[in-house]
C-alpha cells in the first residue's frame, strides 16, 4: 500500500498499491470487497503518480482524479449502485506531477522544462502549456515546485535555488497566466548563493525557506513598493513545538501542502503557524510611515481586529500627521462599507 486519499465527506477512500493498482472503499464497511479500478493506460511501464477526490461533486457520486505516467483520467463513484466508472480521459505523457485538490487544480510536468496545467473545475480542463526559466542542462525537480492557492488565484510557484529567486505564474486565470503577469520575488542577496529554497503558505503569506541558512522570510504578494514585493518579516529561524528537535537539520524536512512540515528523522510532523504579532512588528519596521499600507495588509489577515486595534493604538501615541491618519481610516472604512454590503446581500428578502 503506497497511497490513501479518502473522500471530502470521508465515506470513501481511493488507495495505491505498487505503481498502479487501485481501488475505492467504504471508510465503514471495509470488510466490502473493494472496487477495483481499471486505467484506460495498460502499458507495463505506467505509473500512477497522485490522485485526489474533486471538492465539488453532486449529492449522489463523488468523483477521483488520478494522474498517471500516460495521462490524467477521472472516474466518477455512484453511491447508491457502489460502482465506479471512467468519465473522462486527457491524454498527456507526465514525468511529475502537483496537485491542489481544495481548487482541483494539477499541474503535470511533460518535459525538460514543460509544464501542463488542468483545471477541473471547468469542462474543459486543459490549459495552455508554458515553459519554466532553467540554467543550462538543468531540468524540473518535483521539489523546485509547488502549487498553492494564494487569495483568490491558485499559482505554479518556482523556487529557483541556483539564481535565489522565487517566480509565481497563475494558472487557474489563463488571462493572468502570461510572462508579464508573472511575480517574481528576488530571495538571494546580490551575488551570494542562497542554497536550496523551499516553499510554504500560511494565512495567504507566502514563507520561503532558506534551507541551508535555517532561516525563512516572509513575503505578502499584494504589497508591493514601486512593483517589487519586499520581504515584510525575517530572514528568522523557525521555532519547534515540545514534539519537535530545532536542532535537526532542515535537509531533513520536507515541506509540503502549504503549511505542513514532515520530520521524517524525527517521525514528527508539523503545522507551520506565523506568530502575527512578530510579523506585525517587522513590518511597521520596514514601513514606518505609511499606516494605510499596515491596515491593508491586516485587513487582508484572518483574526486581525487585534491587531488593527494594537497598531492605531501606537500610532496615535507617535502623533502621526492628519494625513497619514485619513488615509489610513479611509481604508478601514472602505472595508467596513464592503463587509456591510456583503452581509446585506446574503440576508434573506422579504418580510
Amino acid at each position: 500500500l503506497r497511497q490513501v486519499r479518502f473522500s471530502p465527506d470521508g465515506l470513501y477512500f481511493a488507495f495505491l498499491c505498487n505503481e498502479r493498482h487501485m481501488g475505492l472503499m467504504e471508510t465503514l464497511h471495509t470488510s466490502r470487497e473493494p472496487l477495483l479500478l481499471t486505467l484506460k493506460w495498460s502499458k507495463l511501464d505506467l505509473e500512477v503518480l497522485n490522485f485526489f477526490w474533486l471538492p465539488a461533486a453532486g449529492p449522489d457520486y463523488a468523483e477521483l482524479v488520478v494522474i498517471t505516467t500516460q495521462g490524467l483520467e477521472v472516474f466518477r463513484l455512484t453511491f447508491d449502485t457502489y460502482v465506479a466508472k471512467s468519465t473522462k480521459t486527457l491524454p498527456t505523457p507526465a514525468r511529475l506531477c502537483w496537485v491542489e485538490p481544495l481548487t482541483a487544480m494539477v499541474l503535470v510536468c511533460t518535459g525538460p522544462r514543460t509544464l501542463q496545467p488542468f483545471d477541473f473545475k471547468t469542462k474543459a480542463p486543459k490549459l495552455p502549456k508554458f515553459d519554466l526559466v532553467l540554467g543550462h542542462g538543468q531540468v524540473i525537480e518535483l521539489e523546485d515546485v509547488a502549487v498553492m492557492p494564494v487569495y483568490d488565484s491558485t499559482f505554479c510557484i518556482h523556487a529557483d535555488s541556483s539564481n535565489g529567486r522565487v517566480s509565481l505564474r497563475n494558472i487557474s486565470n489563463p488571462t493572468q497566466g502570461m510572462p508579464e503577469h508573472d511575480i517574481v520575488i528576488d530571495i538571494a542577496d546580490e551575488d551570494v548563493s542562497i542554497g536550496t529554497l523551499r516553499l510554504s503558505n500560511v494565512d495567504n503569506l507566502l514563507v520561503v525557506h532558506c534551507v541551508d541558512r535555517e532561516v525563512s522570510a516572509v513575503f505578502d504578494i499584494r504589497h508591493k513598493e514601486r512593483g517589487i514585493v519586499p520581504c515584510i518579516s525575517g530572514p528568522c529561524p523557525l521555532g519547534c513545538g515540545d514534539s519537535g528537535d530545532a536542532s535537526l537539520p532542515w535537509q531533513l524536512f520536507s515541506f509540503i501542502n502549504g503549511s505542513t512540515i514532515v520530520d521524517s528523522a524525527g517521525g514528527n510532523v508539523h503545522q507551520l503557524k506565523l506568530d502575527m504579532a512578530a510579523v506585525l512588528q517587522d513590518f511597521l519596521a520596514r514601513t514606518p510611515n505609511d499606516l494605510a499600507a499596515v491596515m491593508r495588509f491586516l485587513l487582508r489577515r484572518t483574526d486581525c481586529r487585534e491587531h488593527i486595534v494594537w497598531t492605531l493604538t501606537r500610532a496615535l501615541s507617535a502623533k502621526p500627521c492628519l494625513n497619514d491618519w485619513a488615509q489610513a481610516f479611509a481604508v478601514l472604512n472602505q472595508a467596513y462599507r464592503q463587509s456591510i454590503e456583503a452581509v446585506s446581500q446574503k440576508a434573506p428578502s422579504g418580510p
